[in-house]
């Protein structure tokens, strides 16, 4: 075969072959044999089917049945790359020359993304000190708004503050770190400890507004301890974070106690252990719905090989009554397992030689971060017993909880009370004694009814009766429910939403939180 009739990959250029004997035979060859390219082939064969010679002509007929010879062009046969066709026209053949174009694919950036970025400033730390602080408002102190925010202004002056931290003895200072699970509300028990520290604002919502009531990936809370931009955006504590609040006891007296928000990330597990080797206790923030986690196990470990005393805050117990809609019955053994679940694991690590955790010891804390409170049995006690008059007969409070109770408050104190508050405590609502089985107690005079446990019946009732009232109740029953109980609401209170309502409430009701104190004062 000759070369020249085939192209670079192989395919045949050539004239046409005959296809078959009969053609061959047609033409008059009859001897066999294919004919000679160059005599056997016709010049008119060649010109129909696109071959033909290197020099010969091709035609353009006109309309008019005339031709004009238009010089060389490629045959019909010839091969064009794919890269090679033409089908549109170029940009400078449609614009001209000189004119700089520049071709984009379609939809290749989303709606939310803007066709120039931003300039984004990069930062690490939001932790800023004064003088970066009057810059950044211009020069002066004045906050956004107009005016000079006086109701975030403190309590106590840092000269007194600094007087606590600097005495000699631990009489009026501690530190203890606050560990517990990933999202157990760590960071929100710490901005509730904040808030209670600053001048209350005229609204009454508080130092952080109306939003402090909303989940922390909604806009709920500052996170103060959060001061990396990371932590910020990740919604979750990175770094431990100390910081030093006054904050007052059951009796009024104050103490310096230094919280360490420590992560609740199991991959910052480090943090935690590098908090607990300088503080003087361990707080143990556990969630009311999910309990005992992994991390929870490591840290209680952690705390028994340190040989720290250790304190349970039961937080976000108002998912219990909010979001799984539990009875007071239930709420109260699902509270319990928490408890004997902790105190189970503590005593096999430690072999019994810590001591066991009960609301009735002391050392058992029950919060809401959320809705603001945070309080002991004996902080709750005393907050009945100042509340309520018991000197006066057939005295009953919003609620119905001391109704036909005449005269409790005058023989037992608030320590005595808060023994009584947990466990199988039964009240006779006859001879106004305790029980330990509802059996020994006779049956309510008025309604018929045996006794419940103390627990349920002046704890968890009225706080399931507050929340029906802030979420399901018009804003004059809400106004006077909580007027009997001393705690008075402002009409922009009153008509907030169910969140806003119900933390303004608890913070009015439960004021600050002295119980807290007064656990890590007296087990630390």
């Amino acid at each position: 075969m000759d070369s020249e009739h085939y192209d670079e990959f192989g395919n045949y250029i050539g004239p046409d072959l005959d296809s078959s004997s009969d053609e061959s035979s047609e033409d008059g060859s009859q001897g066999g044999g294919a004919p000679d390219d160059a005599s056997d082939v016709s010049d008119d064969d060649v010109s129909r089917d696109g071959g033909g010679r290197a020099d010969d002509q091709q035609l353009i007929l006109h309309e008019d049945g005339g031709g004009e010879e238009l010089g060389t062009a490629p045959g019909v046969s010839a091969i064009v790359l794919h890269e090679d066709k033409v089908h549109y026209p170029s940009a400078e053949e449609v614009y001209g020359e000189g004119v700089r174009t520049a071709v984009l694919d379609e939809d290749t950036m989303d709606l939310e993304e803007p066709i120039v970025e931003p300039v984004v400033k990069k930062t690490f730390s939001l932790m800023r000190d004064e003088n970066e602080e009057r810059e950044a408002y211009g020069g002066d102190m004045i906050r956004p708004g107009g005016k000079e925010n006086k109701d975030g202004e403190d309590l106590v002056s840092d000269r007194y503050l600094a007087s606590l931290v600097a005495n000699e003895t631990t009489r009026t200072r501690r530190c203890l770190a606050l560990v517990g699970q990933l999202h157990s509300g760590k960071t929100s028990l710490v901005d509730l400890f904040i808030e209670q520290t600053k001048v209350p604002v005229s609204k009454g919502f508080g130092i952080h507004g109306p939003r402090a009531s909303l989940e922390s990936h909604r806009g709920g809370g500052p996170r103060t301890t959060d001061t990396l931009q990371a932590e910020q955006d990740r919604q979750m504590s990175i770094k431990s974070c100390p910081i030093t609040l006054c904050l007052p006891d059951t009796r009024g007296k104050t103490f310096a106690l230094t919280m360490v928000d420590c992560p609740g990330h199991v991959n910052f597990h480090d943090e935690s252990v590098a908090s607990l080797r300088v503080a003087d206790g361990a707080a143990l923030v556990v969630d009311a719905i999910e309990g005992i986690m992994l991390h929870t196990e490591m840290l209680m470990k952690q705390i028994i090989s340190e040989g720290l005393p250790l304190v349970l805050v039961i937080n976000k117990i108002d998912r219990l009554v909010l979001e799984l809609k539990l009875p007071p019955d239930d709420m109260f053994h699902k509270l319990r397992h928490i408890i004997d679940s902790v105190n189970a694991f503590v005593s096999h690590q430690s072999n019994g030689r810590y001591p066991k955790l009960s609301p009735d010891r002391g050392n058992v804390i029950l919060a809401s971060a959320m809705h603001g409170y945070a309080f002991s049995l004996e902080s709750f006690a005393t907050q009945y017993l100042d509340q309520l008059d018991f000197d006066v007969e057939e005295k009953e409070d919003a609620f119905g909880s001391f109704k036909n109770h005449g005269g409790l408050g005058r023989n037992l104190t608030p320590e005595a009370f808060a023994k009584r508050l947990w466990g199988n405590a039964y009240l006779d609502p006859k001879s106004n004694t305790f029980q330990r089985k509802a059996g020994d107690c006779g049956p309510d005079p008025i309604t018929g009814v045996s006794p419940k446990r103390t627990f349920i019946q002046f704890v968890l009732e009225p706080l399931y009766k507050m929340y029906t009232l802030c979420v399901g109740e018009s804003e004059k029953d809400v106004e006077k429910a909580f007027r009997s109980l001393g705690v008075l609401l402002s009409k922009e209170q009153l008509r907030a939403s169910a969140r806003p309502l119900m933390r303004a409430a608890f913070r009015k009701y439960f004021g600050t939180s002295t119980g807290f104190v007064d656990t890590v004062v007296h087990h630390m």
